[in-house]
This record gives structure tokens, sequence and C-alpha cells, in this order.
């Protein structure tokens, strides 16, 4: 569906990736929420983002703790987007990143001062090469004029998580690394928009697609015990909270 971009040296800190699409008749996509924040431009197209009706503007798209189905109409889909580190999402905007949880958000509503860049972006007369410095150049001097420190605790936090079996609260997690839990809260609010708990059920319901990918005839309650669930069911609960279905569905479509 779209091409990846690495950000330039001096956007790393706060940019993972851009990326583009130019195509149509786009098949509905699910979007597996992976913890990040991005924003949209839409130069041409009309697309649906659960509720939100998308068409040539731009959208700040906060963290998703359940997978956002993303349907298109036919027509050509001209979408450039960026996703942002943890640093990158906190230095962006000055809005509690809670309050945009799981929402699509028309980028005016979160930045004051994107007009310009919106109207460069939508012209067609522009190239995707200029279009990606345009935005580039806005982001630098953006996050510049934030200039919010970077929370190596965060990272050191989400890694652990990342790593620790399921079994491992996230309390001894704390207790490990001699972490305060509100503090450890309140970076992951202020920098993720979320609690740890959700940030580690999506670890945990990545974990468990990777496996449904890599292991198809593995049984459901084996990859159940794999991941340390108590049973099957708690397994099936967990998966569809985020997932919006089930793992046997999840298996299912994946081998279509």
């Amino acid at each position: 569906m779209y091409t990846i971009l690495p950000p330039p040296a001096e956007l790393s800190p706060f940019v993972i990736n851009f990326w583009y699409a130019n195509t149509h008749r786009l098949l509905p996509q699910a979007l597996h929420s992976d913890g990040y924040i991005s924003v949209l431009f839409v130069a041409s197209g009309k697309s649906k983002m659960n509720e939100t009706n998308l068409s040539n503007r731009a959208y700040f798209i906060g963290p998703q703790t359940k997978t956002t189905m993303w349907y298109f109409q036919n027509e050509v889909q001209n979408l450039i987007g960026v996703r942002l580190t943890p640093l990158g999402a906190k230095s962006f905007t000055t809005m509690p990143l809670k309050e945009t949880k799981n929402q699509c958000i028309e980028l005016l509503d979160v930045v004051s001062n994107c007009q310009s860049l919106m109207t460069k972006i939508t012209q067609s007369e522009y190239t995707l090469k200029e279009k990606i410095i345009f935005l580039s150049q806005w982001l630098e001097q953006r996050f510049k004029t934030r200039n919010e420190p970077q929370s190596s605790l965060l990272e050191t936090i989400t890694k652990e998580i990342q790593l620790a079996p399921r079994s491992i609260k996230l309390a001894t997690i704390y207790d490990t690394l001699q972490i305060n839990s509100r503090r450890a809260e309140r970076i992951f609010d202020q920098a993720l928009g979320m609690t740890a708990k959700e940030y580690a059920t999506l670890i945990e319901v990545s974990k468990a697609r990777n496996i449904l990918k890599q292991s198809p005839t593995c049984s459901l309650t084996d990859i159940a015990h794999q991941l340390e669930y108590t049973d099957q069911s708690h397994f099936n609960r967990q998966f569809k909270k985020v997932m919006g279905i089930t793992p046997r569905q999840y298996r299912q479509r994946i081998e279509i």
C-alpha cells in the first residue's frame, strides 16, 4: 500500500519514518496499534478512519490502544504520513496526548501553524520529494521551538516490558529498575498518551500476532500457554479487546 522513507539524521530522535502512497482501489486496511503517534496529510482522495471522514486535510492520529479500520473510496489516494517517536510525539504539541487516545483529529486543532504546510502538500504543482522536504523543514523548526528533553527512562522501561515474560508484573519491573511507579506512569502519559499497562497489552498482542503468522500449525492453546496466559479464553479476550477479532479469526484472515 505504501512506501517508507527514513528521516534525515537531524530528525531521527523525533521521527521513526515518513511514508507515502499514491494509488487507487485500496482495500480496507486494519491499522494495528504499536503505541506510536502519526501525522497524516491527505493530498487527494477520500477515506474514512473509524468514524472520521478524511479528505484534503491534515490529521493527527493519537495513540491507538485498539485496531483502527481505514476504508477508502474508489479513487486515487495521494497520502503522506510521518510516524513520531515518543520524544517526537511529546515535543509535537502542548495538548495532553491522553486526550487524543484512539482519535483522529484535524491537525489544525492540535497545532496552529500548519496551514501553509498543508497548502503546499495538497497542491499538485510540487513533487513528492519537495513535499517531504517541506514537511521535514517544518518538523525540524517545530522540534527546535519545543525543545523537550529526551527521557532515557521511558526507553529503559519499554525495553524491559518488551523483553519480560507476561507473568512479570509492572510493579516488579519498577522495583528492579528502582523507579517510582507514579513517575513511570507520568512518563508514559506524557510521551505515549497511554498507561504502561495499555502499552504492555499492545506488546503482548503484537507477540501473539507474530506467533500466529510464523507458526500457522501451532494450536491456540499452545500459543496461550507460550505467552503465559492462564487459559485460552483469557488469551482470546485480551486479543479481541485490542484487535476486535479473536485469534482464530485473525489466523483465518492472514491465511487468505
